[in-house]
């Protein structure tokens, strides 16, 4: 095969995203050329479609060995770390992409998609100030930094540039949430009225168009607009909440009774200056992100941010097919097996870890769903330390229908519907309940409700349990700057407050199949 055989061939792969047929052609094109770095660099293409990220890493690496001043590659790679939540090495690749000269419209897009590349994409909306895509990346990025006057000024152009741009019209109600406008809600209505309206963009619609219902005091209407929008998604999607059952039970069943070292024997002690894990888990909007805000606030501790690493190594380490990151089969294969996934996660946060400050005692891991793996953690990284945050399940179910979530993200299908939520949160809370039975002290628990109600004595019994001394910066926290990157990052800019706090029981009946979903489960709210 030549060279300009292999490019037609693959392209048109690409177009009709055969990745399979991708896959065979980059493979036989090796055999003949194994220097042609294009056949390594559409590999990881297939991949990456495949949500392989380990493998498209790589695959890409291997092409830059061949062409290590290929713009094109370094971008892809950018956007492969950054959807790992490896952000060092986003940042890292998007520089090199621009060192290696890559300025077009559709390059500096993708690099400016992360976060660590708000430089790139001001160039690209200087460049093309009339393309509302690059308008919406960079107002993304100026939120996540905190920008948020830039941000409403990038989201505003989008939508004068195009009007129909639903995701826009949402990203302005997040950003606004706590000063709610109703400039655009005409504007909104009538769009959402339309017949052709797809299924991301009416969710995008409901979203924002409740947050205004809500303002006004009118739930019931809010929660209903919710539920149809969501319905249609639900329905796409196909989820079933048995699937996610099946991962709780194998869980418990995985870990029993208690959960020793992978040696069997008792924990060590870190060595003396060793930055140790910190994992804050919990449910998604139960106050992870304030609680991570507070302690990076201390000046023995730093955050990682939310991370894909610890996952996706299990799932590298289980060898096992499909594209489920945490499954029945996952847990069998790993749960009770000698593989090396501490060595596997250090590894491949190593880059970010040594970029953090000097004299730290922590760096925080801070993906919510990561308590799912509480027992891996505890079996396999003796000397990290977990802290779980709890919430009432009422509120903590209504905050994550509110919440819309990357529509992408497989985890959070249950949210799409109210039933499923209470269902999903049940079971979870159970798997809480055994993992303080089997962990005990080694792992800390705190409630949002007596977070926000006493920070100052939840913070020092948090420091006591780090072993840290108090520091007044902890509370004071909102008076930092810096990048948040998930949806509380407007709330944590701000001094603790209660409004949160019961927000349920303004729903009234809006809320029963949440409600009643909980009752079924025989689950009861109490402190653990």
């Amino acid at each position: 095969m030549s060279p300009e055989e292999f490019q037609r061939a693959s392209r048109l792969a690409l177009r009709n995203q055969d990745y399979r047929r991708l896959v065979h052609l980059c493979q036989a094109m090796r055999k003949v050329r194994p220097a042609y770095a294009d056949a390594w660099f559409l590999e990881s293409v297939a991949a990456e479609a495949g949500r392989n990220i380990a493998a498209a890493v790589k695959l890409v690496d291997q092409a830059l060995t061949l062409d290590p001043k290929n713009g094109e590659y370094l971008v892809q790679k950018a956007r492969y770390h950054a959807s790992a939540g490896q952000m060092g090495e986003a940042r890292e690749s998007a520089e090199a992409a621009l060192a290696a000269g890559a300025r077009g419209p559709s390059q500096l897009n993708t690099l400016g998609a992360h976060q660590t590349a708000a430089k790139a994409l001001r160039k690209s909306v200087e460049a093309s100030a009339t393309n509302p895509h690059s308008q919406f990346n960079l107002a993304a990025a100026e939120q996540f930094l905190g920008n948020d006057d830039a941000a409403r000024f990038h989201y505003e152009e989008v939508i004068r540039l195009q009007p129909t741009n639903a995701r826009s019209y949402w990203a302005l109600s997040e950003l606004d949430k706590n000063a709610v406008s109703e400039r655009y809600e005409a504007a909104m209505c009538k769009l959402a009225s339309s017949p052709s309206l797809c299924v991301n963009d009416a969710l995008y619609l409901a979203h924002a168009l409740a947050r205004i219902d809500e303002h006004r005091g009118d739930y019931a209407t809010a929660i209903q607009r919710l539920s149809e929008a969501k319905a249609r998604r639900r329905a796409q999607l196909n989820y079933r909440f048995d699937e996610d059952r099946q991962v709780f039970d194998a869980l418990h069943d995985a870990y029993p009774d208690e959960v020793t070292t992978d040696t069997g024997k008792a924990r060590e002690a870190p060595a003396e200056g060793t930055v140790r894990p910190l994992f804050i888990v919990g449910l998604p909007r139960t106050g992870t992100t304030l609680l991570e805000r507070m302690l990076c606030a201390h000046d023995a501790v730093d955050t990682l941010g939310e991370l894909q690493d610890l996952p996706m190594a299990l799932k590298r380490l289980s060898r096992t097919p499909g594209p489920r990151v945490l499954s029945p089969e996952v847990i069998a294969a790993t749960a009770t097996a000698s593989i090396p996934l501490r060595e596997a996660y250090l590894d491949s946060i190593a880059i970010r870890t040594r970029e953090l400050g000097r004299g730290l005692r922590y760096h925080i891991d801070k993906t919510p769903l990561n308590a799912l793996l509480l027992g891996h953690i505890a079996r396999h990284l003796p000397d990290a330390k977990i802290i779980l945050l709890r919430r009432h399940a009422m509120d903590a179910g209504l905050s994550n229908y509110r919440q819309l979530f990357s529509l992408d993200y497989s985890y959070y299908n249950y949210s799409y519907d109210l039933e499923d939520t209470g269902r999903y949160i049940a079971a979870f809370e159970a798997l809480m309940a055994h993992w303080h039975r089997v962990l005990g002290s080694r792992m800390h628990i705190l409630d949002y409700e007596d977070l926000v109600a006493e920070p100052e004595q939840r913070l020092r019994d948090t420091l006591n349990y780090l072993e840290l001394p108090w520091q007044d910066a902890c509370l004071n926290f909102h008076e930092r700057g810096g990048a948040v990157a998930t949806p509380s990052n407007s709330q944590v800019r701000q001094p603790v407050y209660r409004t949160a706090v019961e927000r349920w029981k303004r729903y009234g009946d809006a809320l029963r199949p949440l409600r009643d979903a909980l009752d079924r489960s025989g689950y009861e709210y109490q402190k653990l």
